[in-house]
């Protein structure tokens, strides 16, 4: 592991270090060594994947470090413990436990923290696929989890059994620490302390799952591989698009080619000014956030990446995701994980209720991922969450925010006829011409369709959809939707400016200005659209609690 001096190396290395079983304080001076060599670009991008002796780690987080014996006695059953600055509370590590810590330079990978974690959770999730384990993420939760059948809503971590551990460092723009995925180790170690910090956590791992031993080094092999697909390949990307020249505005912003192939995309540009916000704050966020996080429910928020969470947030308002947040599409616009989603949960109506209560809401937003594996698309589950919350909430309205409901529109439609009234929403999304780079599985006539249908099962509901702009579309292509929403009966419209949430997804074409949103409200009020939120940060729930009388 003696690193070659003098060598500036190129971004798109990927170094993969098997240290077998190691001790867990001689890893982690390894890893200091390793993270200022990164930083002076002295070797590349390297990953240690590691097995450690008994240790148990407390993180920088100290109110999540809840140890159940002393010091002492742990040292009594051989176990050392070991303050670290890596984010999160105490965990444990043992032999056949597959732990790995990424030294990875993010900037050059154009990575944020989040999105970086969001990869080391997507890189655990199909790890534990290839193994028959079913792992998901958890909103405000970073690891993986698996859910447990037939769990009763008492702790809301409870229905939960935590099957990996995320706990990261990052310094001068280079992490360090890493993940630690349970495979056949010995649990009871975990009996030891408080997982993180979380009341009614229990853990979990491959073996106690499946029943099946693995092979260590065969795993430690397929992770150095999907190490590579992940951030190999994506540190490529970063370079390629490093190495492009800059485009200048008005090769950025030329507004007469038909089709986004022709156009040149926006996202190597500097952010525009009108595109800028402030990081979240204030207590209103920070107990909004709290609630969120208490209940373990998902929201689109978070999922997808929006940029008026710390708004939202800070005025008691979110946006609640059900089913899950593992979508059964793959639309390139959207960031939310795409796989086998796990069965809808059915307590989460109550602890959707829980959360209005607590945040003392007044209008709810409720939406969800695509399930068409449901043959009624998830229909059954939007209407028990606004019944549960009807029970706590007599006075609560409603916005819902549903997918297509493709192959049972009608059916589901029924079934949310009895859980009137509410706001119907559905987002066409873009214009058609987008759908097959844009909406993979979505079918621009059987949105129409079913906003049509709505409108005529609900009678006077109102009726509302989104476009986003920025994706290459023409203005003749963006009127066209408009009026093609108004002739399906859809009340209300909003249209906002499409920015890149994540890595994989579609590149920004080009950056709307505000005035060109204002022109887009007044044609869409031409049309008679009753209501038009038309800017730079509109998004179909944002301030959706204006303008609606129920």
């Amino acid at each position: 592991m003696n690193a070659v001096r003098n060598t500036k190396y190129k971004i798109r290395s990927l170094r993969i270090v098997d240290c077998c079983l190691a001790d867990y304080r001689k890893v982690l001076q390894q890893q200091h060594e390793l993270h200022e060599k990164r930083r002076l670009g002295e070797i590349p991008n390297t990953v240690v994947i590691v097995e450690h002796p008994p240790v148990v780690t407390l993180g920088a987080r100290q109110n999540a470090n809840r140890l159940l014996l002393d010091r002492d006695e742990l040292a009594k059953h051989g176990i050392d413990v070991v303050d670290t600055r890596r984010g999160g509370g105490a965990t444990a590590h043992n032999p056949g436990q597959l732990v790995f810590y990424p030294i990875l330079h993010l900037q050059e990978l154009g990575l944020g923290i989040s999105e970086y974690i969001r990869e080391l959770e997507a890189i655990g999730i199909e790890l534990l696929r290839e193994l028959g384990v079913h792992a998901q993420r958890r909103e405000a939760f970073p690891g993986l989890w698996v859910l447990r059948e037939n769990s009763q809503f008492e702790i809301p971590n409870s229905k939960f059994q935590k099957i990996a551990s995320i706990g990261v460092r990052v310094s001068k723009g280079v992490t360090y620490h890493g993940m630690a995925i349970n495979i056949q180790n010995d649990l009871s170690i975990f009996d030891l302390l408080v997982p993180c910090g979380l009341d009614g956590v229990e853990m979990t791992s491959v073996l106690k799952e499946t029943g099946k031993q693995h092979s260590m080094r065969k795993l430690k092999e397929d992770l150095g591989r999907l190490l590579m697909k992940h951030f190999s390949n994506m540190a490529q990307d970063s370079e390629d698009r490093r190495q492009k020249p800059a485009l200048s505005e008005a090769e950025g912003t030329e507004d007469s080619s038909p089709s986004s192939v022709l156009r040149p995309p926006s996202s190597t540009r500097k952010l525009p000014d009108w595109l800028r916000r402030p990081l979240p704050a204030g207590d209103v966020f920070r107990h909004t956030e709290k609630v969120l996080s208490s209940l373990g429910l998902d929201t689109i928020c978070n999922n997808a990446n929006c940029p008026n969470r710390g708004e939202c947030w800070s005025r008691g308002t979110a946006t609640v995701l059900i089913l899950g947040n593992v979508c059964t599409r793959n639309c390139k616009f959207c960031s939310v994980a795409t796989g086998k989603p796990a069965p809808p949960d059915p307590a989460e109506p109550a602890r959707i209720a829980e959360m209005a209560k607590q945040l003392n809401l007044k209008y709810l937003v409720i939406t969800s991922v695509n399930r068409d594996d449901l043959p009624d698309g998830g229909a059954a589950h939007f209407l028990a969450s606004i019944n549960e919350v009807r029970k706590h909430c007599p006075d609560m309205k409603f916005e819902i925010l549903t997918p297509d409901f493709r192959g049972c529109q009608e059916k589901a439609l029924k079934i949310l006829q009895d859980a009137l009234p509410f706001v119907f929403a559905h987002n066409v999304e873009t214009v058609p011409s987008l759908y097959p780079a844009a909406r993979a599985g979505g079918d621009y006539q059987r949105s129409l369709r079913l906003l049509k249908t709505a409108k005529e099962y609900y009678g006077d509901v109102v009726t509302k959809s989104s476009i986003m702009l920025g994706l290459g579309e023409t203005d003749a292509e963006v009127q066209q939707v408009l009026k093609d929403l108004r002739s399906a009966g859809c009340d209300r419209v909003t249209i906002g400016q499409y920015l890149k949430p994540s890595k994989n997804s579609l590149e920004v074409v080009e950056y709307i200005t505000p005035a060109r949103f204002d022109f887009w409200r007044q044609k869409a009020t031409e049309l008679g659209f009753s209501f038009c939120l038309s800017s730079p940060f509109a998004r179909s729930s944002y301030f959706a609690e204006q303008d609606i009388a129920l």
